[in-house]
């Protein structure tokens, strides 16, 4: 009788104090607006507010390419921002450095979490991507990586039982495989190396290139030896080939299907992403597997990305919005690994993921050792020069020496200015 006394006590207090003080709101913005992924968010938030009655969200559906630019800077300098914001955990550094955002490790301390201990509970790859001058600004939420999907018969067919682990043997089983048609077209295509995924990091990384020399804080990549390598190897390619030839090839489709799923194309650099769209478009009878990328070493080498959660600068309720971030990124990263099937960061996710889907076992174990993009103030500038850099090349408009060099100066002069060096 004591017992139940006590707590009709503190159930009565706790009413009390929601209707006398009141729920405090915490304003999220995210871009999931799509199922399963908008679902599992709802039922996340759900199950925090249950936990948290004291706390109300507010969720916002915002486009996702404005949860991290134009829209989220407008309103945090006008001082109408979110508490929270789902953003891309590849400008986490350059928000930070542009003081869009509030120190996370701060506003998690206050809220009693050891950072020490939390940082363990992520892969180490995840959380670098969160750090900036030493600190952590958001919490990592969902991953993604790169392999190379091979069409398993076309290879057979080649005279190769296993996919190759080197640059140089992918040459050679893709010049067999490259079969020529009518009117200077090709009927089968055996590799196309800046393809699907086959963006400058994936070839970077391969090469076992370095981009930047974080002692002295000078961009290196246009006199990295593998740098200057990954990018020759892709103009041999384009000249041995044709460049326009392939481009050609490779923005052929037929219905729902592309050349690789269409059996036209042997290999692809790709995301694990793109597993989902082969079971549901391709041909019943389409057989693929998954191989490490191709490398000059021949060790194998993938790098991930993914998104984050963030406290936005000037946030109303950062204290409540931080509590959200780290259930949302534990507990509700499990739930959203389960739902949707996007590879966690959080590692006690990973077990109840595989369960859900095995098939992806290969893609967590490429996870203790994924490389990603620098997080660097000017990551969005520096991927966009290292593309122009790359068609510069491919098409013959610029050396490689000249192309790296101009987009490195370029890169360099805005990093300056950021760090105001």
């Amino acid at each position: 009788m004591k017992n139940f006394s006590k707590l009709f006590l503190v159930g009565f207090i706790l009413i009390f104090s929601l209707v006398v003080f009141g729920t405090r709101e915490v304003v999220f913005w995210h871009g999931l607006s799509r199922d399963p992924d908008k679902s599992s968010i709802d039922a996340i938030i759900n199950s925090f507010e249950k936990e948290n009655p004291d706390i109300k969200v507010k969720m916002v559906l915002v486009p996702a390419a404005e949860t991290d630019s134009s829209k989220l800077l407008t309103a945090v300098y006008a001082g109408t921002g979110p508490d929270l914001v789902y953003i891309d955990r590849f400008t986490v550094s350059q928000r930070a450095a542009n003081n869009v955002l509030e120190p996370m490790e701060d506003l998690l301390q206050k809220n009693g979490i050891d950072i020490n201990a939390m940082k363990k509970e992520f892969y180490d790859f995840a959380i670098e991507e969160c750090i900036f001058s030493n600190k952590m600004w958001a919490l990592p939420f969902d991953t993604d990586v790169r392999v190379l999907l091979y069409n398993e018969k076309l290879l057979n067919s080649a005279g190769l039982k296993e996919p190759p682990k080197d640059i140089y043997s992918m040459i050679k089983a893709a010049e067999k495989l490259t079969k020529e048609g009518k009117r200077g077209r090709y009927d089968l295509v055996g590799f196309i190396p800046w393809f699907a995924q086959g963006w400058p990091y994936t070839w970077i990384y391969a090469f076992e290139g370095n981009i930047f020399d974080n002692a002295t804080e000078k961009f290196i990549f246009a006199t990295d030896p593998g740098i200057i390598e990954a990018y020759a190897w892709q103009k041999e390619w384009a000249d041995r080939f044709g460049y326009e030839t392939l481009n050609a090839f490779s923005s052929l489709s037929i219905g729902d299907l592309n050349p690789f799923t269409a059996g036209k194309l042997a290999m692809i650099v790709d995301g694990n992403w793109t597993i989902s769209g082969i079971k549901q478009f391709a041909p019943k009878d389409f057989k693929y597997k998954v191989g490490g990328i191709p490398t000059k070493s021949g060790k194998p080498v993938t790098w991930a990305g993914g998104w984050s959660i963030a406290v936005p600068k000037g946030a109303k309720n950062p204290s409540d919005a931080a509590k959200l971030a780290y259930y949302f990124a534990t507990k509700g990263q499990l739930q959203y690994s389960v739902d949707t099937l996007h590879i966690p960061t959080y590692r006690n996710a990973v077990d109840e993921f595989l369960k859900a889907d095995p098939s992806q076992k290969s893609f967590i174990e490429l996870l203790e050792n994924a490389r990603t993009r620098p997080p660097l103030p000017v990551g969005a500038l520096l991927w966009d020069k290292l593309v122009e850099a790359r068609d510069y090349v491919l098409t013959g408009k610029k050396s490689v020496e000249k192309a790296l060099l101009d987009a490195q100066n370029e890169v360099q002069t805005e990093y300056n200015k950021v760090m105001k060096k």
